[in-house]
């Protein structure tokens, strides 16, 4: 799956949440989001909140006394920001699951990052680890219609990486 078909994908099976997603779709999202995400703070750079009122008929400017001063949610000041990343967060939840659901695992190992700990597992799990070959518990291999795409077509031979059980040799 290249760039344009993984960022077509996860915004055309938003709320598909069963089924499977492969690991390149997953990565492609990933970038994806990095490429908007980083746009989208140059266009419209984070402002903190600035309260403007008049002392003794002088005007003086102050932060907001509810300003976030928490640098990892500094980019939320950005009204362009915001909107992309509610615009893009059920697609990347959705996505995610079904990555889950690639390498055999229930879709709430999701909710693994709230533990702390559990980021290293997520994004080794999600962006490292290839999907289970053949069918499992939660559907087909999504890449194995392309593999049989590539296998009727003349020329390519994928016999020497794996012997007749679509086992690594």
């Amino acid at each position: 799956m290249n760039f344009i078909e993984a960022v077509q994908s996860g915004f055309k099976n938003a709320f598909h949440f069963k089924g499977r997603a492969s690991r390149s779709e997953y990565n492609f999202w990933l970038l994806f989001l990095l490429i908007i995400f980083s746009f989208s703070i140059e266009i419209d750079p984070p402002t903190p909140a600035v309260v403007h009122y008049f002392n003794n008929g002088s005007e003086q400017q102050t932060m907001a006394s509810d300003h976030v001063k928490d640098p990892l949610f500094e980019p939320f000041n950005s009204r362009l920001f915001s909107f992309i990343y509610f615009v893009v967060l059920l697609p990347s939840m959705s996505l995610t699951i079904r990555r889950f659901h690639d390498i055999g695992k229930s879709g709430w190992y999701i909710l693994l990052p709230i533990t702390i700990i559990g980021i290293i597992p997520y994004h080794y799990w999600t962006c490292l680890i290839k999907g289970n070959r053949n069918t499992n518990l939660y559907g087909d291999n999504p890449l194995h219609l392309n593999l049989e795409l590539l296998n009727k077509t003349p020329g390519f031979n994928n016999n020497d990486e794996y012997d007749n059980n679509g086992e690594e040799e």
